[in-house]
């Protein structure tokens, strides 16, 4: 059984403690031995509903528990010090998207899991959507013919900047170059079977948040050019209306020499209206919930698929493969890195008014 540990149980941790505590109840291949949470009455709320032991300290908790893996969920500019102590002690790492968001740090730890030939890998869950691997074999069986462009969208709601990321907004950071446009560019990198990207232009635009005291873009629209000599645009917000049915709007389209398809990521057949909730359009692809056969409440989707492929990937790996047989089959570090690349460029970009920004030897 591989003995976990989780750090940072905040805005998508929780996420993996239901994951993992229920793939600890019903595949029994994995304990969630410990969390580490730096907000004491988080702590304690969930050392309170879940039974798992809470540490201030991801330290103390490595220390402790004598984990096997761990799985990394903090705000991205402290990604860093956490993973490579974990990889230096030979811990399997599964991290959350973006690897990082300074490419010196990326690099780094890609190299170390590398060196120490350790398991490092980046949860990109939007890989895990069944709609997006249709997608991908469709490219792959040659149903779009020779993909030309595309297009992805991820827009939230005003909330997002304001109680989410705007509340806690380290620089860049703050921005849905980060927060959102990793999640697409990373998706159309893994559908077009991982293409270098080369060039990188991007625009920022400010004015709803920052009239609200909040210093982050509402808006980045940004193309990256990839090896492969395909351009995709991505449209990234986080300044939709509150009233606004889903609390993000995404989706992609791409388009080749035989036809296109486009996966709308928010509406997916189910719609609705409450007097308690307003218009509805759930994800019912990320997550839904059922009942066991005890009649207790579960959560499903690809949220979970994507944290429990890297307990997939460990056992795996403990039967005796190697990294090198994974290859090419999960999010490892080195992928992590390039699009750490696109997000800093999109900084980099903006900054510069609209600037081409090669990538293409970073």
């Amino acid at each position: 059984m591989i003995k976990i540990g989780i750090v940072g149980v905040g805005l998508y941790g929780l996420n993996h403690i239901i994951a993992l505590k229920q793939r600890e109840l019903y595949q029994k291949d994995v304990k969630l031995v410990g969390f580490a949470e730096i907000d004491p009455v988080k702590l304690k709320e969930i050392e309170a509903a879940y039974g798992v032991p809470g540490f201030a300290d991801y330290r103390e908790m490595i220390m402790k528990t004598k984990l096997d893996a761990i799985t990394v969920v903090t705000p991205d500019h402290l990604h860093y010090a956490i993973v490579m102590d974990c990889l230096k002690a030979g811990i399997p790492v599964l991290v959350e998207k973006p690897l990082s968001t300074s490419l010196e740090e990326a690099k780094g730890m890609a190299k170390a899991a590398r060196e120490k030939g350790v398991l490092l890998q980046v949860d990109f869950h939007k890989r895990f959507d069944p709609y997006h691997i249709d997608l991908k074999l469709r490219i792959q069986e040659g149903s779009l013919g020779q993909v030309q462009y595309g297009y992805c969208w991820m827009e939230d709601m005003l909330k997002v900047g304001t109680d989410m990321i705007g509340k806690k907004s380290w620089g860049d950071q703050g921005s849905p170059g980060w927060f959102l446009a990793p999640h697409m560019v990373d998706l159309s990198y893994w559908l077009m079977d991982y293409p270098q990207p080369m060039n990188v232009r991007a625009h920022g635009f400010k004015g709803k948040l920052s009239s609200m005291g909040i210093d982050i873009y509402d808006s980045i629209k940004t193309e990256v050019e990839f090896a492969n000599g395909v351009v995709i645009t991505y449209d990234t917000c986080v300044v939709l209306p509150n009233s606004h049915e889903s609390i993000v709007r995404q989706g992609v389209k791409l388009v080749g020499t035989e036809g296109f398809m486009e996966v709308n990521s928010q509406y997916r057949g189910a719609r609705g209206c409450s007097s308690l909730k307003g218009m509805e359009t759930p994800n019912l692809g990320m997550m839904y919930r059922d009942f066991d056969k005890s009649g207790r409440m579960i959560r499903k989707g690809y949220f979970s698929e994507s944290i429990c492929d890297f307990i997939e990937n460990l056992t795996y790996l403990h039967e005796g493969h190697s990294l090198a047989d994974l290859e090419g089959r999960y999010a490892s570090g080195e992928q992590g890195v390039e699009i750490t690349k696109v997000g800093v460029a999109i900084h980099e970009s903006i900054r510069s008014n609209g600037k081409v920004i090669d990538i293409s030897a970073w």
